[in-house]
């Protein structure tokens, strides 16, 4: 293995829900492939089914299925025990619930690192929560937390080191197609995203609206807007949504939480009009206060104001796009975390 910029050299183990999805998962990819372009010992694993097409080298999924029940759970945790028994790595790091869940129950040499990718992590299941951060916590485990600001995690009062996810730019951008303006909702389908917003508004304005993403809310919002079919179209997953996107449309957040907000830096970098609501999370990304709304009822107003321009008052300037971009290149997250393992390295060398 060769040296890199100095630093100590090291191995890791990353493990993800899968190899694409949300933020987390696709950061973590992305990582992953860097680390292994600049000489480094690193394996993925994914724990839930993922696109084999995505199967690289030192890469591997073990195929639970979303939403399988116990009996998969627990046998994808022995799988996981398996794999991490054969593994050497320095580092073990965890990202999102259920991995945190098996990391805490698992044994392994080295150095666990967990990263917190929301700042509402273990919702609805809290109780379970605490017990696997207090495995975690007497493991000696460090925390990483995607989210700036962000001093401590949840629950244990823990300190965490800030390293921002990595973004890494659509193939395709959004298109520039003559139709009228269309409202777009780029994510998960569920309570905390609140998607309906997006919907309703359409519905109220007339618009076009397009949700791209998977969940629990998707059957129940098809059926309650199944007279809509013309109107409101669901897509599902789509590994890159941005290519549907016209540069008429505007991509509404609604979230009344995030984590590191992967679909607004997306959307900034392919172009796109973005109105996101008023909240601590997305304040995060000091966008001018035109973009933002604290109702469902400030956001018709917003989308009517700036519907007959197609939204172009809301695209985000070239000055917080470039400095967005920035902060959040492979390139410089990658030395972000070489430079914080190999510190880690040396000083577990130390001691």
């Amino acid at each position: 293995m060769k040296h890199v910029n100095n630093s100590l050299n090291f191995s890791v183990t990353i493990v993800s829900n899968a190899l694409t999805g949300g933020g987390a998962e696709i950061s973590m990819y992305a990582l992953h492939k860097s680390f292994l372009s600049q000489g480094f010992d690193c394996n993925l694993i994914a724990l839930n089914e993922s696109d084999a097409n995505l199967l690289g080298p030192n890469t591997v999924s073990l195929n639970r299925r979303w939403k399988s029940g116990i009996f998969s759970t627990i046998s994808n945790f022995l799988q996981f025990r398996k794999v991490i028994k054969c593994t050497e790595s320095d580092f073990l790091i965890l990202n999102c619930e259920l991995p945190e869940f098996f990391g805490s129950l698992t044994r392994f040499k080295g150095k666990i690192i967990c990263v917190e990718h929301t700042t509402m992590p273990w919702i609805g299941k809290r109780n379970l929560g605490r017990v696997v951060r207090t495995l975690l916590k007497f493991k000696k485990t460090v925390w990483i937390s995607v989210i700036k600001g962000q001093e401590k995690v949840w629950f244990g009062n823990q300190v965490s080191r800030y390293i921002p996810n990595p973004f890494v730019p659509p193939n395709t951008q959004g298109q520039d197609l003559p139709s009228k303006a269309v409202l777009s909702y780029v994510g998960g389908l569920k309570e905390n995203k609140r998607p309906e917003w997006v919907i309703k508004a359409g519905v109220e304005l007339g618009l076009s609206v397009n949700i791209f993403g998977e969940g629990v809310l998707r059957k129940p919002l098809e059926d309650k807007y199944r007279n809509y079919i013309k109107q409101i179209k669901f897509y599902g997953f789509h590994s890159n949504p941005w290519e549907l996107i016209s540069r008429n449309s505007l991509v509404v957040v609604p979230s009344q939480y995030e984590g590191d907000g992967m679909v607004i830096m997306e959307a900034v970098l392919s172009g796109i009009p973005l109105a996101l609501a008023d909240n601590e999370d997305l304040r995060r990304f000091n966008l001018n206060n035109k973009h933002y709304f604290s109702s469902y009822d400030e956001l018709v107003a917003l989308i009517q104001k700036h519907a007959e321009n197609n939204f172009k008052d809301l695209l985000v300037s070239e000055q917080m796009t470039d400095a967005l971009m920035r902060e959040r290149s492979l390139k410089n997250v990658t030395d972000i975390w070489v430079n914080t393992l190999s510190s880690l390295k040396l000083n577990t060398s130390i001691n």
